[in-house]
């Protein structure tokens, strides 16, 4: 029966938390120095392994193994308790040499004659064979004392949650002069596994100051960072990760941790494409469960008749990981196929050409984009089904209308004088092709030849053509002349003027005779218009020439002048312009040439030598030639007056 447990309350320590050990092979090692350790309880989990023994303990409900090693020689005494307040047990075995090897056989002892409850500074009745103390009191608080502990010695440490009720467990040393060798601690390790394939295993251990990390895992993995990572791992990164930390020269023993790495869905997916009103089916493979996007479907084959292309994204889970792709449905569009319609007329073939796609085949079974006809109905219907490259089809059909040739109202065959004109009609179309190369329905022609040929090309709002020829006969023109008796006359004076080549003649003078006789006052042209005419056609040309007149001795020389006064230039006044040559000079009294000039415009200002002349007579000598008549002459007198 349990004994009345004795109430205390622990002040003043650091506190740690670790892990514990279930068999005391794997028993975790802790600290018994001024910081509090602490573990959380177990609650169901079994009892002590076979083969110890237990000494005082009736039993050994969730047990949880501990060892420490001794680092300097002494007393060593560390108190147990719970929180919140719950029965714990204890029992305590050594000294040993190793923390592994006295499991099982060497953890001896047996319930001495004394209590086995402990108050704070009481001795007991221990130790017992390899029993260092022992307790199965009912108290929430137990003392555990060990005499003379010696450095480098280990001592295990089993304590037990005999309530099963969940609590944390704590103990630290509360008096000896001895310590414990707080080195050998490793720090408690932990994963953020499980997780998927791809993610980044991450690996955690506790800080210990002054502490070397070394850590091994699967694979021939190693690390010596703290906290490492594994990015992008794979399910070959599973297994059990050991931490080793050295402080100073002291090595810990391992500590471990166990990391899942789950192999992610490896989804394989099946795209599909569709002529647009088509149903497309996809489907992926590879996972457990799935979901689509857009449309949130859940099964791994969706049917579908989108209108456009889509892309879908699927999420495939297996055991809580996952994996995504994306997959499409591609929608081409239908084929746009068009064919032209056509009209046949008389003697062609009418061709119907369909584009828009890659084949074709016609309701005639004619394999092309093209088919050529002559249907003998008014109107054919024909229909064409084409494919394009991406097997996607659509149908046309095209008409082909039977018209007949056009009727063509031409032009008579005319007859014109040599370069005049005639104007060519067609009608009966609605576009026309001269062999002149002219697209008009009228034309108008001037030909050279005697008979020339014209053909007209009509095609009418059928699309039918058909042709004709008209002819134009040139009557050539006649080869008019025209004379006049002299080039020159004297001004008021008549002349005739002849003209010959032809039937009939008519002068801009009005006159219709040959021969007209005209008295011209200035120079003068006279045109006349002569005819020939054939089969009542009349042509024409006309012909002209200059009459040239002249004043005949009509020239007046002044007989005096005053250089310095209102006649100051002395010179022959008259019609002189029309002249081959001029000579206009002035004499002294004594034969002596005082001026000469050959310009009809230049005259004598009375100076010899630069100064002006006495008053007195001067000769003056005066040649005028035309060049059509005799030279005109003069010599007289002139009086220079002052």
């Amino acid at each position: 029966m349990k004994k009345i447990f004795l109430l205390a309350i622990i002040l003043g320590f650091t506190l740690k938390i670790y892990a514990q050990g279930s068999l005391c092979n794997s028993a975790t090692p802790f600290c018994a120095g001024s910081s509090l350790f602490t573990f959380p309880a177990g609650v169901s989990a079994g009892t002590g392994q076979a083969g110890p023994n237990y000494g005082c303990l009736g039993s050994t409900p969730n047990p949880a193994w501990y060892y420490m090693q001794v680092a300097q020689s002494g007393d060593i005494n560390f108190e147990i308790h719970t929180v919140p307040q719950h029965d714990v047990d204890f029992i305590c075995w050594g000294p040993f040499a190793s923390y592994t090897d006295p499991c099982v056989a060497q953890l001896t002892g047996s319930t001495p004659p004394l209590p086995s409850h402990h108050a704070s500074g009481a001795g007991g009745g221990f130790p017992s064979l390899n029993t260092i103390d022992c307790s199965y009191d009912a108290s929430w608080q137990e003392w555990c004392y060990i005499p003379n502990g010696i450095a480098g010695e280990y001592y295990i440490l089993l304590i037990t949650n005999y309530s099963n009720q969940p609590c944390n467990i704590s103990f630290s040393q509360t008096a000896g002069s001895g310590f414990t060798n707080c080195g050998i601690l490793p720090p408690n390790t932990s994963n953020n596994g499980p997780i998927c394939e791809g993610d980044t295993l991450k690996l955690t251990a506790n800080y210990m100051p002054n502490a070397v990390y070394l850590w091994s895992g699967p694979n021939g993995w190693s690390s010596y960072v703290q906290n490492p990572k594994i990015p992008n791992a794979t399910a070959a990164y599973s297994g059990t990760y050991t931490l080793n930390i050295t402080i100073g020269s002291q090595l810990s023993p391992p500590t471990q941790t166990i990391a899942v790495v789950k192999p992610k869905p490896h989804l394989v997916p099946i795209a599909d494409t569709i002529c647009i009103g088509d149903t497309a089916t996809i489907k992926v493979s590879g996972a457990n469960s799935y979901l689509w996007t857009p449309g949130n479907f859940t099964t791994n084959t969706l049917k579908l008749a989108p209108t456009v292309t889509t892309n879908y994204k699927v999420v495939g889970t297996t055991n809580g990981c996952k994996d995504s792709v994306n997959t499409f449905i591609k929608v081409n569009p239908l084929p746009i196929v068009s064919v032209n319609n056509d009209t046949v007329c008389p003697n062609t073939i009418a061709t119907l050409i369909a584009h828009g796609a890659y084949t074709y085949e016609w309701n005639n079974s004619i394999i092309g984009d093209s088919i050529m006809e002559n249907p003998t109905a008014q109107e054919t219907t024909y229909s064409v089904v084409g494919t394009d490259i991406n097997n996607c089809i659509d149908t046309e059909t095209a008409k082909i209308v039977h018209w007949p040739l056009p009727t063509i109202q031409l032009t008579s065959n005319t007859t014109i004088c040599a370069g005049s004109q005639a104007t060519l009609t067609a009608e009966g179309g609605v576009s026309y092709s001269w062999n002149t190369t002219e697209t008009t329905s009228s034309i108008v022609v001037s030909p050279t030849d005697s008979v020339t040929t014209y053909t007209v090309g009509v095609t009418d709002n059928n699309n039918c053509f058909d042709s004709a020829s008209v002819k134009v006969t040139t009557i050539p023109l006649p080869l008019p002349f025209i004379s006049n008796e002299m080039d020159t006359i004297c001004k008021g004076t008549y002349t005739t003027i002849t003209a010959g080549g032809g039937t009939s003649y008519l002068w801009n003078t009005g006159e219709v005779t040959p021969s007209i006789s005209v008295k011209p006052l200035t120079p003068t042209i006279y045109t006349v218009t002569v005819k020939t005419s054939l089969n009542n056609i009349v042509c024409s040309k006309d012909t002209s020439i200059q009459q040239n007149i002249r004043n005949c001795n009509v020239i007046y020389v002044p007989n005096a002048f005053m250089p310095t006064g209102y006649n100051a230039v002395f010179k022959p006044i008259g019609d002189i312009a029309i002249t081959k040559s001029y000579q206009f000079s002035i004499y002294n009294r004594w034969g002596q040439l005082v001026f000469e000039t050959t310009d009809v415009n230049q005259g004598w200002d009375g100076r010899f030598n630069g100064e002006y002349v006495q008053a007195g007579a001067f000769i003056y000598y005066l040649k005028i030639d035309n060049g059509f008549e005799e030279p005109f002459e003069k010599i007289g007198t002139v009086t220079v007056v002052q």
